[in-house]
């Protein structure tokens, strides 16, 4: 949520920001926990046979969108330059 929401995307900084991230975050929890783990730990009926497996698609390719959504990471001034992280980089 991070780098998908970041200062520029969202307009906002400071403790607003982090207060949208925080609820995205907590939102984003309860609809795992309820649309993925519940299902799972009580064997629900819909997550059985070709409705578990349509699930099972929809959710990878859920993950594919936001993998694809992911800003790709700025090189340049301000950013790190993890080759030189060793032992003895510098």
């Amino acid at each position: 949520m991070y780098l998908l929401l970041s200062e520029e995307r969202l307009g906002l900084e400071g403790a607003s920001r982090t207060a949208v991230l925080f609820a995205v975050s907590v939102a984003l929890a309860v609809l795992s926990k309820v649309l993925v783990e519940d299902p799972v730990r009580f064997r629900a009926r819909w997550a059985r046979g070709r409705t578990g497996a349509l699930a099972l698609v929809a959710a990878l390719a859920a993950l594919a969108a936001l993998w694809a959504a992911a800003p790709q990471p700025r090189t340049g001034e301000g950013s790190v330059d993890v080759t030189r992280l060793g032992a003895g980089g510098g």
